[in-house]
């Protein structure tokens, strides 16, 4: 895998600032996988019978992994599961290139957005999986596309810190303009949350680009 270090970041909840939409879902929240996706990805699935194996669907089988071209039906490949989530989407997260390559040859969409505006870039990006961004990106994807709160997958990268994924989006032409609907910028974002290292790769990309003009 090509995670990014743990993240350094101050995991504490901002305060003041986001006082005033405390009625509203947070407008930084990177996805978090389903309860049933979660027991699968720590082994907690009950069969149905002991001695008959898990039957997995095909987005189970994109997060974990498992995805064969022996396994894979071409026709479900773009249908979302109860949480609105198609199985690339669930590969992104997971960082699975393998499930995701084999998926798009299949006709998977890489654009598909779920519910809340999410998409594969973000979902690698709040997981610091650079290898599936950069994947991602040489597949067309916009690295500027957001999420219902205005989210980029810049601003998921920088929430945790990593800062690889950073550095791929920006290399990519990821905005660093763009704000969200809590009025903050990828940079903002990595100030209060104390991600010193993203800090550090974007000022540097600043300067460069100030350098090169």
């Amino acid at each position: 895998m090509n995670n990014d270090n743990k993240s350094h970041c101050d995991d504490k909840q901002e305060n003041n600032h986001n006082n005033n939409i405390a009625s509203r879902r947070s407008a930084f929240s990177p996805y978090r996988p389903s309860t049933v996706l979660t027991n699968l990805q720590r082994g907690n699935i009950q069969t149905q019978t002991s001695s008959e194996p898990p039957v997995r669907n095909i987005h189970q089988l994109a997060a974990l992994g498992e995805l064969f071209a022996s396994n894979l039906d071409s026709t479900l490949v773009n249908i979302p599961d109860d949480n609105g989530l198609t199985p690339i989407l669930w590969a992104a997260f997971n960082g699975q290139l393998v499930s995701l390559n084999l998926l798009h040859t299949h006709g998977a969409d890489p654009h598909y957005k779920g519910p809340s505006g999410e998409n594969a870039l973000s979902m690698a990006s709040a997981n610091g999986h650079t290898h599936v961004v950069k994947a991602l990106l040489g597949l067309g994807v916009n690295v500027n596309a957001t999420d219902e709160d205005g989210n980029t997958a810049l601003m998921y990268a920088a929430y945790k810190d990593h800062k690889s994924c950073v550095q791929e989006l920006l290399d990519h032409g990821a905005d660093l303009t763009l704000e969200n609907s809590n009025l903050d910028t990828a940079f903002d974002i990595s100030v209060k949350r104390g991600c010193k290292e993203v800090q550090s790769v974007i000022e540097k990309h600043i300067l460069k680009t100030f350098t090169n003009k």
